[in-house]
Order: structure tokens, then C-alpha cells, then sequence
């Protein structure tokens, strides 16, 4: 599959700010003009033409734009004459500069001559220095890959770095400055990947060598990174201890809650240590990160005095005026704005950072000063970017106090200023918001796709570099397309003539792949590769049906997408008058009854009822007419948890029918015929109990007693095909099949669990792993499991040049009741997995049911009917078979669900 195109974006600043991330704590002290370490690779000042000298005079007066023009002047003079070494350091004081200005890639560019310079003069430490510079410069942009491998290589292990990266020149030439810079940067960028163990041990082993040469400097820097990492940590604890009360897992939450007040507490300890010996060296920038850091700490802990609180983040405000004009000033003005407002706030509930929410502050006034003071500070330095942003939190400020055109004035200002489109996305978003509250509809919608045409152009940098915004997806990107869609499909009632109406609608359809394709880069992470499909799925083959549906605040709209005889869409859109919250109560009872078997009196019917009156019932003219066979479903949110071929119609259920599929999207499926007669199956089962280590302790899974039977039914099935059972079911097996053999179904009879985000996703195999935490307490065993990406990175090398999969069949898997975060993991798990479809059980089936509809499945499909109409008529068999039996409820039959090709 050939991936999105990436182009580097600083969408980190724009994020990191709405969600009171400090940009300026992100990168590792940055070797700065003058610093020890600094002064072997540039020249010495008293070589150095006047030009060059006065630039450095600018740049230490806080005249950074002057000082750029100084050097760029020389630069061109200079490239008469051969003084190369002079060059290079004007190369270098630029890079810096350019840095300071936020124009990373031309310090990229100038950092790269630099590089090549050293290399050709033979000075390998210095090529370390600059190596790490690069790398920080990378992190900078999001590009945290590239950021590591510049300091320690692509394939590191063990604390083994390549030759020629930053660590491993330090390394070898005794550098001990190179070697603490450089692992401090690569803590750094682990950090923001995500890695949070990796980036501690980074972190320490910067520390501990700074310590040797007591460079206190770099002492402090890496005890701030190690309290933002455990900062880090501590967030990523409390959004799964949320998630987990929200599906009612209320031993995993308190577990989760516990873990993060510990690593809140650590957190707390390194930054205080960091502020404590940042005073004693007078160094106020570090003074200044660990101050903001402990306000953002003591706030979100609600255990510190509120009067402790404020008279910290007053000495914040003290050290911002003690520090020279610069980008990261400004940025940590916005920050402070937001931190005032959000400490200070009347209503104590509300904890929602105020770049995305109204909050009600007694700081208002301090916080405008502050704005305003990064606007004059970004005019200063001619920084345009930082300018723009700093008036478009303005406006954001002035939307809350509903002084529309002041706010309308200057998020157009900011508009008008903004280059990149990380913050033209923002900035569009705000103007909508403000010409719909004021009532000038269509401006608002031109806004509104004004704003997800920049999102669909930096989609790939949406699947977040840095995992600790992942959570924040909903309050920052998902409203965009919601708060469009509302307004799109609101026009659509106020339309009289049908092809004005459906016109409308088709410029609707396009928005809900948008959001569909955004929810799951979100979710999978940077490990996704997305292949976009031309052909629309109601194009593709007659007889089949699509039902779009969108959940928004006071109503759920669903919309039915036929093919017409033109080859064309015809759609129309049905308003169910329920909230989001009434959607989400419906849909967790009726899965609550689904999956209880036990259920003689049929509760789950009435439920059942009201759902199909939601999304079948307004259309069951137009199927009919149509003479539809198959449904392809689009879901939103909690809706996907459920399956549709359980719902009722007051006499037989919809699998009775229809042939049910789903589709992560009209763009992300493929409908393509396959070769029954040539269908071969690789299976894995475990048959086995097992345990497996989360975040929130070991997790016991039962034996699966009818895998084995499961497996050999398939095997004898469809020939050629290969079972291997618990031992045998390990990624390093499941790669060697693979590579010798172009199956095209891969099944997986073992336990699995979908979690808020990939990483949380995991299916059980069969190898034992030995962990010991501490020497001594006991080891213990525990089974390796299998992410999403793990099986992703594992297909696409063994079998990424053959035939792609056809299908992917889990059983014994299962998703969480009441968070539609975990459902996303049943919507990507094909597009993961490089596979055309799946097929995956919603909650954990009985083992005997399972084998005998999954090889129902199979052999109907063999026998040339398509994916969905085969499982339609296993689940169909199952349901005569047992009639007026305890089976027949749909907890036994219904949880398998196809997602993806169903033909």
C-alpha cells in the first residue's frame, strides 16, 4: 500500500499550545551561540569579520532578524573569497537563528553544509555537535524518527548506537559534552514518540555522565526531561484510567489512577529539583520551564493550596520578564494566558484547556496582557507564525466574551498572517465558529471547509508524532468536522428541489470519510499506511446499500446512499431526535443484553426494535424498491459496538434479511471478487490458558477449548490449508509461514483486546516470556502479545510483495461496552493488518458456537458466494438450527461482524 505523502509541518506548536504543552520545554538546551561546548566549532570572535561580529551583537541584544540579514550579508560576501572556515560558522550562527525565528527547515538546510564541511576537514566531534543540533531541529518538526536516527542510528539495542550517529562519535572520541547532549536530545525525542521507558533510561544516562564533568546545565535539563516524561506519563495513565471507569473496568481505573499519582508525584520531585539548582546557576530559562511545570502539575493534582498554586505560577511571571525577547518567550507568554485561566477558573468541574473551551476566569485582563505582550514580541523578532498565533488566542478569548466582530477582526488578522496550515485549520475553524454564531450561515461553511482542506493537507502529520495529544483528538480535530457536518446537512432540510438536495448531500459524504479516515490515523497511530479507493462503494456491484450515520449533540443523522441508474449517488437523510448522550445510553443496553445468553425472558428485543426504527425502518421502501441485498454500514462513534445483524423489526432479525458488512469508509474499501475455489487458510489457535501484562497488572485469560476442533474443521475444510496450536503460535512461526507461503486468510483463534489506541490492542500467542522487575521478588511468566502493529509490520515484511491478504478472521476477541475509543480498533484492524477485510467478534462468544459459524463461514464462502452473504448464511443455519432454543439468542451468533471487502 504506498503511504500519504509527508511533508514537515510544525503542527507540534499548534497542538502542543492548545493542549498547555510548553513548547519551550520540548527540546534539549539547544548548543546556543556562546555556549561551552559551542565554542570549539565556531571561530574565535576576535577572527571574525564585522559583519559577522555585528550579527552577534544584534543576536545577543534579542535583534535576531538583524542579526539573520548580518550573517546573510556576509555569507554572500564571503562566497567571493575562500574563507571557508568563517563560512561555516556564519552557517552556524544562522542555523541557530533561523531557529530562534521558526524557520526550521532553511536551519535544517544550513546545518546540512555545516555537516559536510567537518566531514570533509576530518573533525568528527564536531560533526557530533552538529549531528545533535539536527536532530534536535527534526525532533522540532515532529520528525522523531529522523531525530533518533541521527543520534543513535535506525536499529538500536541495547544501549548500541551506529557508527556514525551522534552518541557513538561521542562515544569513541571521549566527547563527554557530545555524549550528554546527545542523549539527553534522543530522551527527548522517545518522549515525544511515545517511548516513555526508553526516554527515562535516555534521560539518566545523559544525567549521570553530566554529573562526571558537573556540567550543571545540562543537570538541570535532563531532570526536566525526566519530570516531562513522567508528566507525560502521568497523562497517558489518567486518559486510560478514564476510559476504563467509562466501560465500568473499575479495578483497572483505580489501578491506573494510583499509577498516575505516582508518576505525578515524580514528576513534582524532578521538576523541583530542577528549579532549586536552575536558581543556584542563575539559569532562568530552565527556572522558567520548571516553574511552568510545577503550576501545570499543582493544578492538575487539586492537592496543593490554591494560594500555592498562584504564587507559583506569579514567579513564572516574574522570570518571563527577566528573559530577553526570543520565540520561546512569546510561546510561553500564550502558555502562562492559558495557565491563568485555567487555574483561576470559577467553575472547578471544568478542567478542559481554555484554547479549546470557554472558561470563566477571574485572569481574563492578565491573560489578554499576556497575549498581547506575544504579539509584540513576535513583531520584534518578525517571527509572522508566532504573531498570527498569539491573535488567534486573542480572538479565541474575545469568542468566549461573545464580542463577536473584535473576535471576528482578529482571528482574521491571524488568518491573514498564518503560513502553515496546522494553524490555518485553526484559525478557519474559530472564524466559522464566530459567522455561525452570528448568524451568516454560509460564510461559517466556507470557513468550515476552509479549515479541513488545511486538515486534509497535513492528515498525515495527524497521526500524531507526539502520542500525548492522541486523546486530545476529539477536542481539537473531530468538532471541526462535526460542527460542518451539522450545518451541511442542516441546509438540506431548508432545500425544496431534489437536485439542490442531493447535491448537498453528496458534498456531505466526502466530509464523513474525512472524519472516518482522521478517527483512525488517530487511533493506529504513525504505523498506518492508508491506500485511498476512487471507486465509491455504492458504485461497486447492484443490490447493495450504504448507511452513513453521524452522532451530534442533539440529534443522530443517518443517511442512505443508493446507487442510482446513471451510476450516480442518490442519498437521503433521516433525523433520529435523540441526543449523543441518550445514543450512547440506548446502545450500551442493548449490547449489555446482546451479550447476555443467559436471557430467557429476550429483554434485548425492545431495544433491538428502536434501533432498526433508527436506521431501517425510514428507508425499507427505498431497499425494497431498490431490491437491496446487502447493507454496507459506515458507523460513528459507539454505534460500531454493536452488531446490526441482531437488530429487529418486530418479527425476524435484519441478518434474516440483508447481508450486513461495515466499512471503515467510502475510501478505504475495496470491493474486489476473490478466487473461492482457491482459498487457503493459515490458522493459529490457543488453546490454552493465559496471562498477559498491561498497564494495569496481569490480565487471566481462560483456556479455549474448542479451538482445536475449530482448527481442524477449517483445515479439512478448504485444502491446503495449515492449523498450529499454542507453542507453535508465536510472531516468529507466524512470519516463517508467511514467508514461505502467499496464504490469502490469515486466522487467529485466540484471545484479544481492543484498547483506546493501537498499542493497547493485542491479540494473545502461544510463547512464554520471563519478566523480572526486581532481583528480589520472583520472575514471573507471562504470554507475548501481538499489537496491531506488531502484525502490521510482520505482514508487510513477509508478505508485503506477494498477493495481499483477502481476510483476516480473529475469534475470541473483544471490545469494551461504552467506549467508542476501543470500537476504532474493529474499524482499522484490516487497513492494520494489510488485509482487503476482517472478520472479528465484538465480545468474547462461546468457543463451540464460534467453530461451527466460522467454518459455516468458510465453506459457504468456498463454495462461491460473497464474504457478507456467507456469513449471512452461517448465522442464518445457526439460527434454524436452534430454534426456540436457549442458542438462538443473539449473544451466540451475532458478534461476528465483517468489515471491509464483503464480496
Amino acid at each position: 500500500m504506498q503511504r500519504l505523502p509527508y511533508r514537515i509541518r510544525r503542527i507540534w506548536v499548534v497542538l502542543f499550545l492548545t493542549t498547555l504543552t510548553l513548547c519551550l520545554w520540548l527540546a534539549h538546551p539547544t548548543l546556543t551561540i556562546g555556549q561551552k561546548g559551542s565554542a570549539e566549532i565556531t571561530a574565535k570572535s576576535s577572527t571574525l569579520t564585522q559583519p559577522v561580529q555585528q550579527g552577534l551583537q544584534l543576536y545577543q541584544a534579542g535583534d535576531i532578524q538583524g542579526a539573520i540579514k548580518s550573517w546573510e550579508a556576509a555569507l554572500s560576501n564571503q562566497q567571493h573569497h575562500s574563507n571557508y572556515s568563517e563560512e561555516i560558522s556564519v552557517r552556524a550562527y544562522l542555523a541557530r537563528a533561523y531557529q530562534q525565528v521558526g524557520q526550521i527547515s532553511e536551519a535544517i538546510a544550513q546545518l546540512k553544509q555545516v555537516i559536510d564541511y567537518y566531514r570533509q576537514t576530518n573533525e568528527p566531534i564536531k560533526v557530533g555537535w552538529m549531528l545533535t543540533e539536527q536532530a534536535q531541529l527534526y525532533s522540532s518538526l515532529g520528525q522523531q524518527r529522523r531525530a533518533i536516527t541521527l543520534l543513535c542510528g535506525e536499529n538500536q539495542s541495547n544501549g548500541t548506537c551506529s557508527q556514525d550517529s551522534a552518541i557513538e562519535i561521542a562515544r569513541h572520541h571521549s566527547d563527554k559534552l557530545g555524549e550528554v547532549a546527545a542523549w539527553g536530545s534522543l530522551g527527548n525525542a522517545h518522549r515525544l514518540q511515545g517511548e516513555y521507558k526508553q526516554a527515562i533510561q535516555d534521560f539518566k544516562r545523559s544525567n549521570e555522565i553530566a554529573k562526571g564533568v558537573d556540567n550543571q546545565t545540562y543537570v538541570v535539563s535532563n531532570l526536566n526531561g525526566l519530570a516531562n516524561t513522567y508528566a507525560s506519563l502521568a497523562k497517558r495513565n489518567q486518559r486510560h484510567a478514564e476510559f476504563a471507569s467509562e466501560v465500568s473496568d473499575n479495578k483497572a481505573a483505580q489501578k491506573l489512577q494510583q499509577y498516575t499519582v505516582g508518576y505525578d508525584n515524580q514528576a513534582v520531585e524532578y521538576f523541583e529539583q530542577s528549579l532549586n539548582l536552575a536558581r543556584t546557576q542563575n539559569d532562568k530559562v530552565n527556572e522558567l520551564r520548571s516553574l511552568v511545570g510545577l503550576v501545570r502539575l499543582y493544578d492538575r493534582q487539586h492537592l496543593h493550596d490554591p494560594a500555592i498554586v498562584n504564587n507559583t505560577l506569579q514567579q513564572a511571571l516574574v522570570v518571563l520578564e527577566q528573559l530577553p525577547d526570543s520565540r520561546d518567550k512569546a510561546y510561553t507568554a500564550i502558555q502562562l494566558s492559558n495557565l491563568l485561566q485555567l487555574v483561576n477558573q470559577k467553575n472547578e468541574s471544568v478542567t478542559t484547556d481554555p484554547a479549546t473551551q470557554c472558561l470563566k476566569s477571574e485572569s481574563l485582563p492578565k491573560s489578554i496582557e499576556l497575549l498581547n505582550k506575544a504579539v509584540a514580541i513576535n513583531q520584534k523578532i518578525q517571527y509572522r507564525e508566532g504573531e498570527s498565533f498569539a491573535k488567534g488566542r486573542l480572538g479565541h478569548i474575545y469568542e468566549c466574551r461573545q464580542d463577536y466582530q473584535q473576535a471576528i477582526n482578529l482571528t482574521q488578522q491571524a488568518l491573514i498572517g498564518t503560513v502553515a496550515d496546522e494553524s490555518l485549520y485553526l484559525w478557519a475553524w474559530q472564524v466559522g465558529r464566530l459567522f455561525r454564531a452570528t448568524g451568516r450561515v454560509q460564510e461559517a461553511i466556507n470557513f468550515y471547509e476552509k479549515s479541513i482542506d488545511s486538515l486534509k493537507s497535513i492528515r498525515g502529520e495527524l497521526i500524531l508524532q507526539q502520542r500525548d495529544l492522541q486523546f486530545d483528538f476529539r477536542d481539537n480535530v473531530e468538532p471541526v468536522y462535526r460542527e460542518l457536518l451539522e450545518l451541511r446537512l442542516e441546509q438540506t432540510n431548508n432545500l425544496v428541489r431534489e437536485s439542490d438536495i442531493q447535491h448537498n448531500l453528496e458534498s456531505v459524504l466526502p466530509i464523513i470519510d474525512e472524519l472516518r479516515l482522521a478517527e483512525l490515523q488517530n487511533y493506529l497511530g504513525n504505523n498506518c499506511d492508508l491506500a485511498l479507493i476512487k471507486k465509491p462503494v455504492p458504485l461497486v456491484g447492484k443490490n447493495t446499500a450504504v448507511l452513513s450515520s453521524i452522532i451530534l449533540k442533539e440529534r443522530l443523522a443517518i443517511i442512505l446512499t443508493l446507487a442510482d441508474g446513471d451510476q450516480k449517488f442518490k442519498s437521503k437523510v433521516f433525523w433520529v431526535p435523540v441526543k449523543s448522550q441518550e445514543v450512547k445510553d440506548v446502545i450500551n443496553d442493548l449490547r449489555t443484553k446482546l451479550e447476555k445468553r443467559s436471557d430467557l425472558e429476550n429483554t434485548y428485543k425492545a431495544r433491538a426494535q428502536q434501533v432498526y426504527d433508527w436506521f431501517l425502518r425510514p428507508f425499507i421502501s427505498d431497499l425494497e424498491k431498490d431490491k437491496i441485498e446487502t447493507l454496507v454500514f459506515i458507523q460513528d462513534g459507539i454505534l460500531r459496538s454493536i452488531p446490526i445483524a441482531a437488530l429487529f423489526d418486530g418479527k425476524q432479525f435484519v441478518i434474516e434479511k440483508y447481508a450486513i458488512a461495515f466499512a471503515p469508509g467510502l475510501t478505504l474499501t475495496n470491493p474486489q471478487q476473490s478466487n473461492p475455489q482457491k482459498l487457503q487458510v493459515l490458522a493459529f489457535g490457543l488453546t490454552q490458558s493465559a496471562t498477559v501484562e498491561t498497564d494495569a497488572g496481569s490480565k487471566f485469560f481462560e483456556p479455549l477449548t474448542q479451538v482445536k476442533s475449530e482448527l481442524k474443521a477449517i483445515t479439512t475444510s478448504l485444502p491446503k490449508s495449515k492449523g498450529l496450536l499454542d507453542q507453535d503460535f508465536t510472531p516468529e512461526r507466524l512470519q516463517q509461514e508467511l514467508e514461505k507461503n502467499a496464504y490469502p486468510i490469515i486466522h487467529l483463534a485466540t484471545h484479544g483486546k481492543f484498547g483506546i489506541d493501537d498499542r493497547e490492542t493485542f491479540l494473545v500467542t502461544g510463547k512464554k516470556v520471563v519478566v523480572n522487575r526486581q532481583k528480589s521478588l520472583p520472575s514471573e511468566i507471562y504470554n507475548e502479545t501481538l499489537t496491531l502493529n506488531d502484525l502490521y509490520q510482520l505482514i508487510n515484511t513477509s508478505h508485503g510483495q506477494k498477493k495481499p491478504i483477502e481476510l483476516l478472521t480473529l475469534t475470541a476477541c473483544e471490545t469494551a461496552i461504552g467506549s467508542d475509543r476501543e470500537t476504532l480498533g474493529l474499524a482499522g484492524i484490516a487497513i492494520q493488518a494489510g488485509s482487503q477485510s476482517a472478520i472479528a467478534s465484538l465480545w468474547k462468544v462461546d468457543d463451540a458456537a464460534t467453530a461451527q459459524l466460522i467454518t459455516k463461514f468458510y465453506q459457504s464462502w468456498h463454495s462461491g458466494m460473497s464474504k457478507a452473504k456467507a456469513l449471512q448464511k452461517a448465522q442464518i443455519a445457526w439460527l434454524q438450527k436452534h430454534q426456540q432454543q436457549l442458542e438462538n439468542h443473539p449473544g451466540y451468533w451475532a458478534p461476528f461482524i465483517l468489515i471491509g471487502n464483503w464480496l
